[in-house]
């Protein structure tokens, strides 16, 4: 029974759920079975995968080193060996200095137990309470243990036995085998590592066509293309990378030489190794030197000198080196790093934390080359993963007026206000406009985006209209910035409150543009007052605060037809304002002055426009003493934005 109830409320689910939500929730299903499958095959196979990954690694690491051999005029095969070889040498030597600094170090450490129980009785007189609290619990601990021997003899009636335990002795097999034993794992692995290391390297070409050949033939150019990007980048990442950290490990080691910690250079091999773990390698590799510092100082003076190294170093080698040798960043988000170190700890434990940067950077990389692996680039990638524009849509959408000006005020550190708003809050309203035309925008969501609008610009109203010094236009403005203009410039019947009259034509996005576009006339020294666009959007309530402006601005974003609403909105205007001249804004064309002079001339107006700099320019013009000569339609403003001659 509980069988045939399970069925019939999944036949009804299944009735019930919309075709697409079962698709997405099938592909959801798959992707998490894939995921799971290859989860597992990482566990289960670590340890074939392990040397497989390792041997990539340094492949990517000697090519370079193989190319500059190459140049040099050797042979291809002997390159490949006398880099393997030398990084084999370079790894025994490295291990051989580890194991005789480790067997010194053991050698050592007795001769400082006096002066570490010097230190533990300083501290505990430093802080006598907690020495009480120690030795009550303790003395406590030992009655209560001395106590209960006590009882469990008198119960038996047994005086406790001396037992002494003695192995046989060992043959000489027994003991080489146990010597041997321990090592046994590590050589295998560094076995699998050079045959690996060597195939990788000798059968390159192979592994690239297969590679091609999965991907697809069907364009080698850009494929081949791809994967070559990718090595090339691998191989000078890691290169620089493992440069980077030697050098590091070098200068901590001449450090605490100077300083005079013991074993100097395994602390300064061990600060190198443990600089590919991010975010805790270094405080993993300072601990050691430090309880070594307390252990064999009289005083703190080594101490404190040990800190401070390992605290000026790691930070001149984070943010000032890295960023000289290969960019500002590894190409991968702060919460990649730490989850994928998270990930492969837990997968292939101590070796997957070491690995965890590098092949998560390799994934990054593929994904931004393999269309079918861009979700991770997507996914780890430190790339914001929406454009600027859609960024701003998604506060403005939110309602998020704060967010959106703080992302607007770290662009203006390189860029101009009239550029920033062209080239994001005008390209998000085209896609908030783009919603509204298949009816994903309500009215209501549109005066919302209108108020937050209002409220980023009101935010803004501190910042001029120019590129700030010393920066370049990072959005590069394809004209340079109209002239900022004086009232005293301007002719006597343009000294008014407000010459120029901002309408909506269509809707809230309309309006919000309206108040972008005065708040960029202001910055150049013309006032603007904006119409709200409930005003002027029915015959009945038709109503226009300023009639005696000088210049109307028509803000609008629509369809790519020709809008009839705006032909008639200016014949009501020509009504009511006979001598004002009108620009009209098509927002939406773009660059496309031809259809702009077109619909210019169907709507009636005097001026087209598709910018807030192309408009600016426009409105400055004609602020001009009449004997200026200003251009009289945006082909001619194209053609020459800046020869509009300046007023004395």
């Amino acid at each position: 029974m509980p069988g045939a109830v399970e069925k019939a409320v999944a036949g009804y689910l299944i009735r019930t759920t919309p075709r697409a939500t079962q698709q997405s929730l099938n592909s959801v299903a798959s992707a998490l079975l894939i995921a799971g499958i290859v989860i597992a095959l990482l566990y289960i196979g670590r340890p074939i995968l392990e040397p497989l990954v390792i041997a990539a690694l340094l492949a990517f690491i000697l090519t370079p080193v193989i190319r500059q051999l190459r140049t040099w005029g050797v042979w291809r095969t002997p390159a490949i060996v006398l880099a393997v070889a030398s990084a084999i040498a370079l790894v025994a030597l490295l291990s051989g200095t580890i194991l005789l600094q480790v067997a010194q170090l053991a050698e050592d450490l007795p001769k400082h137990e006096a002066n570490i129980r010097a230190k533990v009785r300083a501290l505990s007189a430093a802080a006598p309470w907690s020495s009480r609290v120690l030795d009550r619990a303790s003395g406590t601990l030992r009655e209560l243990q001395k106590e209960t021997t006590r009882e469990e003899r008198l119960a038996s009636g047994q005086k406790p036995l001396l037992v002494e335990v003695r192995q046989p002795p060992s043959s000489g097999l027994e003991a080489l085998g146990s010597l041997v034993q321990p090592l046994l794992s590590p050589l295998a692995t560094t076995a699998l590592v050079l045959l690996f290391l060597l195939f990788i390297l000798l059968q390159r070409e192979d592994i690239r066509d297969r590679f091609v050949r999965l991907a697809g033939t069907g364009d080698l150019q850009r494929t081949t293309a791809a994967l070559d990007d990718a090595a090339t980048r691998l191989s000078r990442f890691f290169l620089m990378q493992i440069s980077l950290n030697a050098g590091f490990g070098v200068v901590i080691a001449v450090g605490l030489w100077l300083i005079g910690v013991p074993n100097a250079i395994l602390w300064g091999i061990l600060a190198g190794l443990m600089r590919f773990v991010p975010y805790i390698g270094s405080f993993i590799a300072a601990f050691f030197p430090l309880v070594l510092a307390v252990a064999i100082d009289s005083g703190w003076t080594m101490v404190w000198l040990t800190a401070a190294l390992f605290i000026v170093t790691e930070p001149i080698a984070g943010h000032v080196v890295e960023p000289l040798l290969y960019g500002q960043h590894t190409g991968l988000s702060p919460v990649a790093i730490v989850v994928s170190s998270l990930f492969w700890t837990v997968v292939w434990g101590p070796i997957g934390l070491l690995l965890a940067t590098p092949l998560t950077v390799c994934l990054v990389v593929l994904g931004k080359h393999i269309d079918s692996l861009k979700f991770i680039d997507v996914l780890l990638g430190d790339e914001p993963a929406l454009e600027p524009e859609e960024r701003f849509y998604q506060r403005v959408l939110a309602g998020d007026a704060t967010e959106a000006a703080d992302q607007a005020e770290e662009e203006l550190k390189s860029t101009s206000l009239s550029t920033y708003y062209d080239t994001v809050a005008m390209k998000a309203l085209l896609l908030a406009q783009a919603d509204a035309a298949h009816g994903k925008l309500s009215r209501d969501k549109q005066l919302q985006i209108r108020d937050t609008i209002e409220e980023i610009v009101d935010d803004l109203s501190d910042y001029p209209d120019e590129v700030p010094p010393g920066a370049e236009d990072g959005r590069h403005a394809k004209a340079p910035l109209p002239p900022v203009i004086g009232r005293g410039q301007m002719p006597d019947d343009w000294q008014m409150p407000y010459p120029v009259l901002c309408i909506a034509s269509r809707s809230a996005l309309d309006e919000a543009a309206s108040t972008m576009l005065a708040q960029v006339l202001e910055k150049h020294g013309v006032a603007a007052w904006v119409q709200p666009f409930v005003d002027v959007s029915t015959t009945r309530g038709f109503k226009v605060d300023v009639t005696d402006a000088h210049l109307v601005c028509l803000s609008y974003f629509g369809a790519a037809t020709k809008p009839a609403h705006v032909r008639y909105l200016i014949r009501r205007l020509r009504r009511v304002m006979p001598r004002a001249k009108l620009l009209a804004c098509f927002w939406m064309l773009g660059d496309d002055p031809d259809k702009v002079e077109e619909w210019v001339q169907s709507v009636g107006a005097d001026f087209g426009a598709t910018s807030l700099a192309q408009a600016t320019a426009v409105v400055v013009a004609q602020t001009r003493p009449p004997k200026a000569q200003a251009p009289t339609n945006l082909v001619e403003l194209r053609k020459s934005p800046l020869e509009v001659p300046t007023a004395s």
